[in-house]
């Protein structure tokens, strides 16, 4: 099944064991939200915003942390 990039993205800012909120991580805004919220948060991104998020968050610097 292939999930849309705003699906992808929602999965991962819930799921991340690094992401933290208030970390600094750009998807950290999008920690404590509920999917619905997430998704609705993405709508106003382009295709190239969303890839742009997908990237940041396979090169995430917040790596090397302990996860949570």
């Amino acid at each position: 099944m292939e999930y849309s990039k705003r699906v992808r993205i929602a999965n991962l800012a819930m799921n991340c064991a690094y992401c933290r909120p208030l970390s600094g991580c750009l998807m950290s805004d999008l920690k404590c939200k509920q999917k619905a919220d997430i998704l609705a948060s993405l709508d106003g991104l382009t295709e190239a915003g969303l890839d742009r998020l997908i990237s940041f968050h396979e090169s995430c610097s917040f790596r090397h942390n302990l996860p949570i």
